[in-house]
C-alpha cells in the first residue's frame, strides 16, 4: 500500500470533522462556526494535492523502503465536478454577483463587511460540491451532531429562561439571534421526524425522538417569535404534504397523516383567532358616567382622544397620574419619570400593566400590585397576562397592540411589526429610484438613511434599520437583475431535478423561502452560514445510494 493510499483515509476523517465543526458552530459557537470554512478550504487542497494513485505520477519518497507517495494533483477533476454542477455554479454565481456590486458603489467598508459575512455562500457550495458525498452513515452523522447541538443551545437558553436572566424573552438565544435559533429549532425538528418514521431503531430511540420533538416544540413556543410559529406551521403542512404525496406505506396510512397534520394546523388557527379576538374587541364605555374623583379625592383624568387599548380596554381612563407619582417610590426604586431596565417609559409601562390588570391608574391601583408584577414593570412587562401567559398569547398581544399604536398615532417606534412597514416603505423608494441594478454592495444603509428622510418617516434615528426582508434586500443592492438572479439561485434545484426533491431539501427550501420574507436572513453571519451549509449538504453531499428508499418518504 503507497502512503497515498494511507493518507486518503485520515484527510476523509478531516473533511468529516469539518462538516461536523459547522454542525455543531451553527447553534453554539459563531467562532467555530467562521473557522470551519478555512478548515474545509485546507482540507479540498490537501486532497487536491493527495489526488488518486496513477503508475504514471511522480513518486516521492524514500528510495530505502521504496515507499511512494503518488503526487498526482486533480485539481482539474475537482474543478470539472464543480462546474458541471449547475446548482453549485449558481450559488458562486450568487456570490460573485457581490463581487460585481463593488464596481459601482462607494462604501467600501460596509460591503467587505457584507462580503465577510456571505463567504459561507462562496465556501460551501464550492468545496462540497467538488468532493465525494458521504456514505449514508457519516450523512447521519452530521445531522444527528447537528440535532445534539440544537438540543444543547436549548437547554442553555431555558437555563435563561427559567432563572428569568433577561430583559426581553429574545434574548435567551445566547449564541445567535433568536430568529436565526427558532429556524434551527424547527429544521431540527424536521431531521428529528424525518429519522423517526425512515429509520430502524429500537423503541427506546423512538421514545426519546418523540420527548425531543416535544421539548423542541416546548422551546419554540417560549421564544415568542411569530415568524418561527408561521415557519413551524409551514413545515408542519409541507411534512404533511409530502408524506400524503410520496409515502408508500398504504393509502389509508397515508391519509391518517393528512389529516391529522391538518386538524393540527385547523386547531392552530382556532387556538390564534380565540387568542386575538378578545384583543380587538374593545369593551363600550359610556363616558358620561365615568367617575371623577379617586378614593383620596384627586381628580381623574379620562382621555378620550388619544387612547390607547390595551387587551381591549382604554388605557386613559381612570388616570390620575399625581397619585401614581406619589405611590410609586413606596414600591420602587426606579424613578418614576424615568424607564425600565430595558430603555421603556416606565409610567406608560405601568399605566399599560395597571390597564391590563384592571387597576385603575391612581394610588389604590399602584398599592395593589404584587411584588411580582413591580419587578415585571421594572423589567419592561407591560402587560400582566402576556407575563401570565407566556408564547403565543404574549407575542400576538404585542403585535396587535403595536400596529395599533401605529395605524391610530403614526407611532412605529419600538413595534417590530410596525417598524418592518416602515422598513418596507424606505425600501421600495429605494427601488424605485435603481431598479435595474440597484445601488451596489456598499451602498444599503446609505441609501436607506437617505430613503427614511426622503418619507418623512417618523421612526427614530436608533430603529431605521434595513428591509428585514431578503427578496427587498437583494433588490436594493442589485435590482431586478439581482432579484432573478437570487430566485434562480433558490428554485433551480429544485425544479431541474427530482433527485433533489427529497424530504429534507422541501422542508429546509420551505423554511428558508418563508423566514426571508420578514427577516434579511443571508445578512447575518448565522443566517448565512445555515443556507450555505445545509444547501450544500443537502443537494452535493447526500449518498450516493438509491435515494428513492433512503431520502424521500
Amino acid at each position: 500500500m503507497t502512503r497515498q493510499a494511507s493518507i486518503r483515509p485520515y484527510l476523509n476523517q478531516a473533511y468529516l470533522m469539518g462538516l461536523l465543526m459547522v454542525a455543531v458552530g451553527l447553534t453554539l459557537s459563531p467562532f467555530l462556526m467562521g473557522m470551519s470554512q478555512f478548515w474545509l478550504i485546507l482540507v479540498w487542497v490537501a486532497d487536491g494535492i493527495v489526488g488518486n494513485r496513477d503508475e504514471n505520477a511522480i513518486p516521492i519518497g524514500s528510495s530505502v523502503n521504496r515507499e511512494r507517495i503518488y503526487f498526482h494533483p486533480d485539481f482539474k477533476q475537482k474543478l470539472s465536478l464543480f462546474w458541471h454542477n449547475k446548482a453549485a455554479v449558481l450559488l458562486v454565481a450568487f456570490y460573485l454577483m457581490h463581487i460585481v456590486g463593488l464596481l459601482y458603489t462607494s462604501d467600501f467598508q460596509y460591503a467587505m463587511k457584507d462580503l465577510r459575512v456571505k463567504l459561507p455562500i462562496l465556501v460551501m457550495p464550492f468545496v462540497l460540491s467538488s468532493m465525494p458525498p458521504l456514505d449514508r452513515k457519516r450523512f447521519d452523522l452530521v445531522l444527528l451532531v447537528y440535532a445534539l447541538s440544537v438540543f444543547v443551545a436549548t437547554w442553555f437558553s431555558f437555563y435563561a429562561y427559567v432563572r428569568h436572566d433577561y430583559e426581553d424573552v429574545r434574548e435567551i438565544s445566547r449564541f445567535i439571534s433568536h430568529i436565526r435559533f427558532c429556524l434551527h429549532i424547527v429544521f431540527c425538528m424536521a431531521v428529528i421526524g424525518y429519522s423517526l418514521f425512515t429509520r430502524n431503531a429500537p423503541w427506546w430511540s423512538k421514545a426519546i425522538q418523540v420527548v425531543l420533538l416535544l421539548w423542541l416544540g416546548y422551546q419554540l413556543f417560549i421564544f415568542e417569535s411569530l415568524s418561527g410559529y408561521v415557519v413551524f406551521a409551514a413545515m408542519v403542512a409541507m411534512s404533511a404534504l409530502y408524506v400524503f404525496l410520496k409515502w408508500k406505506k398504504g393509502r389509508g396510512l397515508r391519509i391518517a397523516v393528512g389529516v391529522s397534520a391538518l386538524v393540527v394546523l385547523l386547531l392552530g388557527m382556532v387556538v390564534v383567532m380565540r387568542q386575538v379576538k378578545p384583543m380587538l374587541e374593545i369593551k363600550q364605555v359610556d363616558f358620561s358616567i365615568l367617575e371623577r374623583k379617586t378614593a383620596q379625592g384627586n381628580d381623574y383624568w379620562h382621555d378620550t382622544v388619544y387612547n390607547p387599548v390595551e387587551d381591549g380596554k382604554f388605557v386613559g381612563l381612570y388616570y390620575c397620574r399625581k397619585e401614581m407619582q406619589a405611590a410609586w417610590p413606596q414600591r420602587s426604586q426606579l424613578p418614576f419619570g424615568g424607564t425600565t431596565t430595558n430603555g421603556e417609559n416606565l409610567e406608560a409601562t405601568l399605566a399599560r400593566y395597571l390597564t391590563s390588570k384592571g387597576l385603575r391608574k391612581d394610588a389604590e391601583g399602584v398599592m395593589a400590585l404584587t411584588d411580582a408584577d413591580i419587578r415585571n414593570i421594572e423589567q419592561g412587562v407591560a402587560n400582566y397576562n402576556n407575563w401570565r401567559h407566556p408564547g403565543l398569547r404574549s407575542r400576538l398581544s404585542t403585535t396587535v397592540f403595536e400596529y395599533n399604536m401605529y395605524r391610530k398615532f403614526n407611532n412605529p417606534n419600538g413595534g417590530s411589526l410596525s417598524q418592518r412597514i416602515e422598513f418596507t416603505r424606505a425600501a421600495f423608494r429605494i427601488i424605485g429610484r435603481h431598479p435595474v441594478f440597484g445601488v451596489g454592495t456598499g451602498d444599503v444603509p446609505q441609501a436607506f438613511s437617505e430613503a427614511y428622510d426622503e418619507i418623512q418617516s417618523p421612526l427614530s434615528k436608533e430603529f431605521r434599520f434595513r428591509a428585514h426582508n431578503q427578496y427587498l434586500s437583494i433588490m436594493i443592492a442589485f435590482g431586478v437583475v439581482g432579484l432573478l438572479v437570487f430566485l434562480a439561485v433558490l428554485l433551480f434545484p429544485w425544479l431541474s431535478s427530482r433527485k433533489h426533491r427529497t424530504y429534507l431539501y422541501a422542508v429546509f427550501l420551505g423554511i428558508m423561502l418563508l423566514s426571508m420574507l420578514p427577516e434579511d436572513t443571508l445578512e447575518t453571519q448565522a443566517g448565512a452560514s445555515m443556507f450555505a451549509f445545509f444547501v450544500s449538504m443537502l443537494l452535493f453531499a447526500v449518498p450516493i445510494d438509491d435515494e428513492s428508499k433512503t431520502m424521500t418518504i
